[in-house]
């Protein structure tokens, strides 16, 4: 189990808070509407009434401790380039950020958050998929069953090793289909493809498999 907070209650804020608790994680759902937080005490973990461009509330909510933060504050564009900045500034880790315009987006990237998110191409579930697994750079779902996905090799025990060495089918039920190295270049998933830190593997399997595989590569 992992801990999140949400920022802003909206449309897009509220979907991301229903996939993580749905995903059995916990979550801090916080915003400055009294309606909105009401609507979510019995779904979030948490709620507060607040205004997040108040330091003080994000000081007190231990920002930097959650495994993520996703600020969905909607129409108030200065709120919510106020708020990432403010996030960021406590420490806060792998930040998700929603834009609306062009020029947020710049600003926001260059104040550095994670990943910003524009809610008419980014659905709630997949953004909670994305903070729960960050190392899973893109989902694609194929079927019912199975799924693609965009992992980094992060692990040095996989360093090296050619495909076969890895055994990633047989140990973690995933299959490489395409491997971008660290330098830039790509090779097709065989056998004797080798791996190192910092490649970029796409794979096929169950959802489950590749969150697994994701949290060990």
């Amino acid at each position: 189990m992992k801990s999140f907070c949400v920022i802003g209650l909206g449309r897009f804020g509220s979907s991301v808070v229903k996939s993580l608790v749905k995903k059995g994680h916990e979550v801090v759902a916080i915003d400055t509407d009294a309606k909105k937080i009401d609507d979510y005490k019995d779904i979030a973990t948490h709620v507060m009434i607040a205004d997040a461009t108040d330091e003080r509330v994000l000081k007190n909510v231990e920002i930097d401790k959650f495994n993520g933060v996703v600020v969905a504050i909607g129409r108030n564009v200065q709120a919510s380039i106020l708020t990432t900045m403010i996030v960021i500034e406590a420490g806060a880790k792998n930040v998700v950020a929603k834009a609306t315009t062009d020029v947020q987006i710049k600003v926001l990237s260059k104040i550095g958050a994670d990943k910003i998110i524009q809610p008419e191409k980014d659905a709630g579930d997949r953004v909670a998929d994305n903070l729960v697994h960050p190392d899973i750079s893109e989902y694609l779902d194929l079927s019912d069953d199975y799924s693609f996905a965009k992992i980094a090799v992060r692990n040095i025990r996989f360093d090296g090793l050619n495909l076969f060495q890895a055994n990633l089918t047989q140990e973690y039920h995933v299959n490489v289909a395409f491997v971008k190295k660290a330098d830039g270049t790509a090779t097709i998933g065989k056998h004797n493809t080798k791996i190192g830190l910092g490649d970029v593997l796409y794979v096929v399997g169950t959802k489950e498999d590749i969150e697994n595989f994701s949290e060990i590569i």
